[in-house]
C-alpha cells in the first residue's frame, strides 16, 4: 500500500535533505518525490510517496510536522487526490514491432514528442499506476529507454 504525502515548507538550503534525512532515520520506503514552487512566493512544495498504510502515514506527518520550515503537511490519500506522474518512452521497433506497439498506445493517453523513423519518443501523463501499467504492455516492442517523474498531487478537500 502507498500514501501521498504533500508538504509545504519555507524555501531554504537543505530543507529536502532534511526530509529525507528524516524519512530515512525513521524507516519509511519512499517511493516517489517531487518537489517544486508553489503559487506563494518564498514556500516550495513537496509531494512523497510513501509505502505504508494510514498509521504509517500518520507518522510520518507528525514527524514532518515537527520541522522548523515546515509550514502544512497532510495525508493527501487519506481525503483524496488527484496525482499525477509524466513519463517518455523511447523505442527503435522493428517494422512490425511498430505497428503493434502504435495498436498498444491507442489504450494509453500519449503524444508522439519525436518521431524520426527508426526511434519514437512518447511522452504520457496520468497516475502512477497507469503509467506502469504501460511500461509493462510495451517491454517487447522494440523499447530503449524509459524514464518515470515523480508524483505532483493536491488534495480535493
Amino acid at each position: 500500500m502507498e500514501r501521498t504525502i504533500g508538504v509545504v515548507t519555507e524555501e531554504g538550503r537543505g530543507v529536502f535533505s532534511r526530509i529525507s534525512g528524516l524519512m530515512e532515520r525513521r524507516g519509511f520506503q519512499v517511493r516517489g518525490v517531487t518537489a517544486g514552487a508553489t503559487q506563494r512566493p518564498g514556500m516550495a512544495r513537496y509531494t512523497l510517496v510513501i509505502g505504508g498504510d494510514e498509521r504509517q502515514a500518520g507518522q510520518a506527518v507528525r514527524q514532518i510536522r515537527k520541522m522548523v520550515e515546515t509550514v502544512t503537511v497532510e495525508d493527501l490519500s487519506a481525503g483524496g487526490c488527484v496525482e499525477r506522474c509524466m513519463m517518455l518512452l523511447k523505442f527503435a521497433p522493428s517494422p512490425e514491432e511498430r505497428e503493434a506497439l502504435f495498436e498498444v498506445m491507442k489504450g494509453y493517453p500519449h503524444s508522439v514528442s519525436e518521431d524520426r523513423g527508426s526511434s519514437l519518443i512518447f511522452e504520457m501523463m496520468g497516475p502512477g499506476v497507469l503509467l506502469d501499467d504501460c511500461l509493462e504492455n510495451v517491454r517487447g516492442l522494440g523499447l530503449v529507454e524509459s524514464v518515470k517523474s515523480g508524483p505532483l498531487a493536491l488534495g480535493t478537500n
